[in-house]
């Protein structure tokens, strides 16, 4: 524990020159020499100083010791992601930041207000921080300059940057520090949660339950769930549909006890999702309808749930009057959104009713390649398999075989990751 900058924190809260808590004790310079850790005091001098400053070096122990379980405590709430308790230790740590700031943690406090503003997607906060700590970088130890590696990746995961992501995440993953076990579990849930999205659904799977082993271990509820649920969407992916809805039954139990609000809806679009795979089409509309009941209107997750209604409808051949409606709530829906993912499909589904053509001339000027420029892969390999079977069916060999190579493309990216990380 380094006393120097907690004897000038006290000093100046008394409102004392160094003049004044020197006389009788040591020379102004070696204070000055004290206060900012160029010269480490002897017991009995320190002694002296804080007792004038009515101290004890003791309790200033005591008091530096529940500050960092305190950061701790802050830092474990976030990766829990216990709102709650996150926000009241937050109050409490800002109540205490001159003390911090003098503090041997000063430069954890600053990294774990940063993920803290990433997490409550405070944009001004986590600039003005963001700044803080490219100036106090180059005081980081090996274990705060890690730290930050990581919540640089959690950061470009906010921003869909997945692959650049991914390398920060090995790079943190590769530094041989004692992290502990909620870091490392949250770092293999994202490299789940990136290669997931990124439709590379063996390197999913594996982080996926590398992360879900140390979530169980660490009783962390909420991101088991999480990590369950990218589980049951990469089996999913690999045609594993039986142990798919095995698991989905667990998360469907699970969250409908004590999660009924909040994951529950989702758990049961992807179960949706699982049996629409299976062509149990009724089972899955059931199921999506379920969603869509307790789903708050004019939300994404609610046009999510709408949207897999209707590819189930579509896929069943269930193009009635309540399926038009319900696209046409999709197309309502969609304008409001900054993704144009679900605007594109409704306007495609739209004209596949009525003309196999123009649905082609749409996916091929527009839906296919907003699919690849977003990286929604998975999607975009079915669209691209229909564009190739379109242009078969047309005897136009030029144009099949350049979507069949874009369709070969899409399915060997999937094998497009470091096996030595895995």
């Amino acid at each position: 524990m380094n006393v120097g900058p907690i004897i000038k924190y006290y000093r100046t809260k008394k409102g004392w020159t160094q003049a004044e808590l020197a006389n009788k004790i040591c020379s102004i310079s070696h204070l000055s020499k004290i206060e900012t850790n160029m010269y480490a005091a002897n017991e009995e001098t320190l002694a002296l100083l804080l007792n004038k400053l009515e101290l004890t070096l003791e309790n200033e122990r005591e008091r530096m010791a529940g500050t960092g379980s305190k950061l701790q405590e802050f830092i474990l709430s976030i990766f829990s992601l216990d709102h709650e308790q996150a926000d009241q230790l937050y109050e409490e740590l800002i109540q205490e930041q001159d003390y911090l700031a003098s503090s041997d943690f000063v430069n954890l406090y600053h990294l774990y207000l940063y993920r803290y503003y990433c997490w409550k997607e405070l944009e001004e906060e986590e600039l003005r921080i963001h700044t803080m700590i490219q100036r106090i970088k180059t005081t980081f130890t090996n274990v705060e300059a890690n730290i930050f590696t990581f919540f640089q990746a959690m950061t470009l995961v906010q921003q869909r940057n997945n692959e650049e992501a991914q390398k920060f995440f090995y790079d943190f993953l590769a530094n041989p520090l004692p992290i502990g076990k909620y870091w490392l579990g949250e770092a293999y849930f994202q490299l789940a949660n990136t290669h997931s999205k990124l439709n590379q659904p063996e390197a999913a799977f594996i982080y996926g339950r590398k992360s879900f082993d140390l979530f169980e271990e660490e009783a962390n509820w909420k991101r088991q769930i999480h990590a369950q649920m990218i589980l049951g969407i990469n089996y999913m992916r690999l045609r594993l549909f039986s142990e798919a809805e095995t698991l989905y039954k667990k998360l469907l139990r699970n969250t409908r006890l004590f999660f009924r609000d909040t994951y529950h809806p989702y758990v049961l679009v992807n179960y949706g999702v699982c049996l629409m795979h299976q062509k149990k089409y009724a089972e899955a509309r059931g199921e999506i309808e379920k969603a869509l009941k307790v789903l708050p209107s004019q939300t994404k997750k609610y046009t999510i749930a709408l949207f897999c209604w209707i590819e189930i409808g579509w896929k069943a051949g269930l193009t009635n009057t309540e399926w038009n409606e319900k696209l046409k709530e999709l197309h309502l829906l969609s304008l409001d959104l900054e993704d144009k993912l679900f605007f594109h499909f409704s306007v495609f589904y739209e004209k596949k009713q009525f003309s196999q053509q123009d649905a082609m001339e749409y996916a091929i000027k527009w839906l296919y390649p907003y699919l690849i420029k977003m990286k929604h892969y998975e999607k975009a390999e079915v669209i691209v398999k229909e564009i190739t079977d379109y242009y078969s069916e047309q005897d136009d060999l030029i144009m099949t075989r350049h979507y069949y190579d874009e369709w070969r493309k899409l399915i060997d990216r999937e094998k497009i990751y470091n096996e030595n990380d895995l």
